[in-house]
């Protein structure tokens, strides 16, 4: 390709390259104020941009290791900052289904030889619904 194709691919390229830098920042600062969002929890409240981008966007936070994914079950993945000084690990009530942070143990999580740890779901039900 040459010509006035490079200069279109070059054109656009910029503008995406942007636009992710752009959004990149506004959903970090998202995250930073709320705990946990959905990509579509996010999506609502970046105004003028599409699902895409936003999807788009959170998986590259993830692969630079600037946010973490946390699943919580097949139907229910959130993102968070990933913040080395709050490690922390989850509980999610069996019954409502909400969600708190519960601190890192100070023991060392060895569970299998040449395994290692990256994060805990702890299940079962809270002060409400226990």
């Amino acid at each position: 390709m040459g010509g006035i194709g490079c200069i279109l691919s070059y054109a656009n390229n910029l503008h995406e390259n942007m636009s992710i830098n752009i959004y990149r920042d506004k959903i970090i600062k998202l995250l930073e104020k709320n705990h946990l969002l959905s990509i579509s929890d996010i999506h609502k409240k970046i105004s003028g941009v599409d699902y895409s981008t936003v999807y788009r966007n959170i998986e590259q936070l993830v692969v630079d290791e600037e946010i973490k994914k946390v699943v919580f079950d097949k139907g229910r993945i959130m993102y968070e900052v990933n913040n080395t000084q709050n490690n922390h690990d989850h509980f999610v009530c069996n019954s409502c289904g909400a969600v708190d942070e519960l601190e890192r143990p100070v023991f060392n999580l060895r569970l299998l030889k040449n395994h290692a740890v990256t994060d805990v779901l702890v299940r079962g039900f809270c002060r409400n619904c226990n």
